[in-house]
């Protein structure tokens, strides 16, 4: 059971440090807000609110994704509001009529991590491309007069059948004000569990916490614990959790250890008495 959670733990940690997104990345290596999953443009403060896609890059890399049961993961860096997701099915869209709405508008969300999940894609079959676009309200430093200003966002995909679909979604709920630090009597996937709470929406419906395509991958409590990390850099607090755990392993250990070396001593000096009053 320690071995599997510290393969759990490492297994976080290696994913964490690759994990750009988040709390801190603002203004870096993305505006307030970014797709965590599929994979979006890259991402440039000159070009975040010029739509449709926000970004000086065209259509590069794509992520494949489901026909049906897809879902969009966010890594949020800060409040904003009227979230809107859309598609198009141009290979290369480049004006705003190329998009229409693929689900309802999010009318906010906090800073954290939420999923929503995208109406069934019909009429398409796989191989077929489209660009997933948000666009949402949000307010960023030294621009705009401190007002709110539009942002995009665009993720470029192919589709897939679902039973083809084998990737381990990063899809759960989390905000920054919902984390618990864990204890060492704590569970970590019990301490790093969050709720949809912090996005409130008019339509479209937060993807259940946990929830995401079948296939091999991450557990629900691995998953939660990358958001964590990408919340709080909570890598150091994990890495104390695998370290307590690994203590108490190898404490326990010892303890057994000396305890068998005192019972087989006891019954060694048994033995050789037996002996001697044999003698």
């Amino acid at each position: 059971m320690h071995l599997s959670l510290l393969a759990s733990l490492a297994l976080l940690f290696s994913i964490g440090q690759g994990q750009t997104h988040g709390e801190g990345e603002e203004g870096k290596s993305m505006g307030p807000v970014a797709f965590l999953w599929p994979a979006d443009r890259p991402w440039d403060a000159a070009d975040d609110n010029i739509g449709p896609c926000g970004s000086p890059e065209g259509v590069s890399n794509r992520t494949q994704f489901p026909l049906t049961q897809g879902s969009v993961a966010l890594s949020i860096a800060d409040e904003a509001y009227k979230v809107a997701f859309r598609i198009s099915f141009s290979n290369n869209p480049t004006k705003q009529e190329d998009f229409e709405a693929i689900t309802g508008n999010v009318s906010e969300i906090d800073p954290g991590h939420q999923c929503y999940k995208l109406n069934q894609i019909e009429g398409k079959t796989t191989g077929d491309n489209a660009t997933i676009q948000m666009e949402y309200w949000a307010e960023f430093e030294g621009e705009n007069d401190g007002k709110n200003q539009s942002f995009f966002a665009c993720a470029d995909v192919t589709f897939v059948q679902a039973k083809d679909f084998t990737t381990q979604v990063p899809c759960f709920n989390v905000t920054s004000e919902e984390f618990i630090e864990p204890t060492p009597s704590a569970s970590p996937s019990a301490s790093a569990t969050g709720s949809s709470s912090g996005a409130s929406s008019t339509s479209g419906v937060p993807a259940e916490s946990g929830k995401g395509s079948s296939g091999g991958g991450l557990s629900t409590g691995a998953k939660a614990g990358i958001a964590v990390g990408a919340i709080v850099g909570g890598l150091g607090l994990i890495g104390a959790i695998a370290f307590f755990v690994f203590r108490r392993g190898k404490a326990t250990g010892l303890k057994n250890k000396d305890a068998y070396e005192l019972r087989a001593k006891k019954l060694n000096n048994d033995n050789e008495g037996t002996s001697t009053a044999s003698a």
